[in-house]
């Protein structure tokens, strides 16, 4: 019962810090993805299913916050909780390097994803910029690894 009232608790905190933090500290549309970045920590640490769960929620809170295109994000983010699922198979996901490896490329991912959702059912290439495009995926790394360290430090107790 501690585990589902903590997770519910990760739930609910990861949505409010990526509101604060866009809110607060994005600059020239820079700023960390942070569910993108517990999505795939999630599923790298626990597996697919529960990273495709938690993604779709986060997703869906993402697609209510920006209602450019409603959908997409849910979409993006259990993709990249499924081939991570998949990448684990093949790849140590625990070790720091490949965990921001995969988290670097699953940014660039994302934008190129929500992209081309953008051109497929608006006629236009969803582009963030050129500053978030560079910027976010060493953000999201910074990110992956602090909350790796911390989740690690949690489970060593």
């Amino acid at each position: 019962m501690i585990g589902f009232l903590r997770g519910i608790g990760v739930f609910f905190g990861a949505m409010f810090l990526q509101w604060w933090w866009n809110t607060h500290f994005a600059y020239w549309g820079a700023a960390p993805q942070f569910l993108l970045v517990l999505t795939i920590l999630l599923a790298a640490r626990r597996g697919p299913v529960l990273g495709m769960l938690a993604g779709f929620g986060w997703g869906l809170y993402l697609d209510v916050a920006r209602a450019e295109l409603f959908g997409a994000s849910a979409l993006i983010l259990t993709l990249a909780a499924y081939f991570v699922g998949i990448a684990r198979r093949q790849i140590d996901l625990r070790a720091l390097g490949p965990l921001a490896a995969t988290t670097f490329l699953f940014t660039w991912g994302a934008f190129v994803t929500l992209g081309l959702l953008g051109l497929v059912f608006t006629k236009s290439f969803e582009w963030s910029g050129w500053i978030a495009v560079v910027a976010t995926p060493f953000l999201n790394v910074v990110a992956a690894t602090v909350f790796a360290l911390i989740w690690d430090a949690r489970d060593d107790r």
